[in-house]
């Protein structure tokens, strides 16, 4: 059991279900938007295996599509983000914070060391959800990002019943403005690989945010200058030569 993990508000918008009735088959069946075992284990191997002597935070990050965790340090070796898309499970797993590890271990809030992926694969197949992905593709940026996708066949049945619903509604007036959807895990996402890039780089440049980040100039622009007004960035030189670092 991880209740502490996970919230009632938060639990509802993880774990809605629908249940499904098979025309060929006598028992129905629950489909989960994410199953809730994956959410817990992704979120207690964020917390065993975070680089705490860095600043930087655990990211968990609820999309309408998807959910990310992301860690700024890389898995121990031996493991790797290709053993960890290609692989379940890892006995002979390395951990940076031992104690931790052992606390989690003594208090049943692990099962057995090197089982945490193999349990949230489990728990995405058995609910027939896409299978999970570990981010980056490359040996060089130093985050570790696992990646669970919605159930299709929630996704689609959301889909439908949002239309009936919508349907059912009265037209909404012509002067009434549109709700415009949260965008804050987004920006926050990306100020994160930013401060990342600092920490392993010691600066960075408007051409090498706009790189990392694949947006246009100006957004960029306006997404730095927003990090410096909120304190988390400080800018040097003038125009093109300009570059941001992190705040002591």
């Amino acid at each position: 059991m991880k209740e502490y993990l996970v919230s009632t508000n938060a639990k509802e918008a993880i774990q809605a279900s629908y249940t499904i009735r098979d025309a060929d088959k006598i028992e129905h069946r629950i489909v989960y938007n994410w199953p809730l075992a994956a959410f817990e284990e992704l979120a207690t191997n964020c917390i065993l295996h975070k680089r705490y002597e860095s600043p930087n935070y655990i990211g968990i990050y609820v999309y309408s599509d998807r959910i990310t965790f992301v860690n700024h340090n890389r898995p121990m070796p031996p493991v790797t983000i290709e053993a960890m898309n290609s692989q379940s499970s890892f006995d002979n797993r390395k951990y940076l914070n031992p104690e931790l590890k052992d606390m989690f271990f003594a208090l049943n809030l692990i099962e057995s060391y090197g089982s945490g992926i193999r349990r949230a694969k489990e728990a995405l197949k058995s609910n027939r959800s896409p299978k999970m992905e570990f981010l980056p593709n490359n040996d060089y940026d130093d985050y570790t990002m696992a990646v669970i996708y919605i159930n299709e066949e929630f996704a689609e049945i959301s889909k439908d019943e949002k239309k009936i619903i919508e349907s059912d509604k009265k037209p909404i007036k012509a002067d009434k403005k549109p709700i415009k959807a949260d965008k804050k895990p987004i920006k926050m996402e990306r100020k994160s690989l930013i401060l990342n890039y600092i920490a392993q780089n010691g600066s960075i440049s408007n051409q090498e945010a706009k790189k990392i980040l694949n947006l246009a100039e100006s957004t960029v622009k306006r997404l730095l200058k927003e990090m410096v007004d909120e304190g988390l960035l400080r800018s040097e030189g003038e125009r093109k030569s300009r570059r941001y670092t992190g705040r002591d």
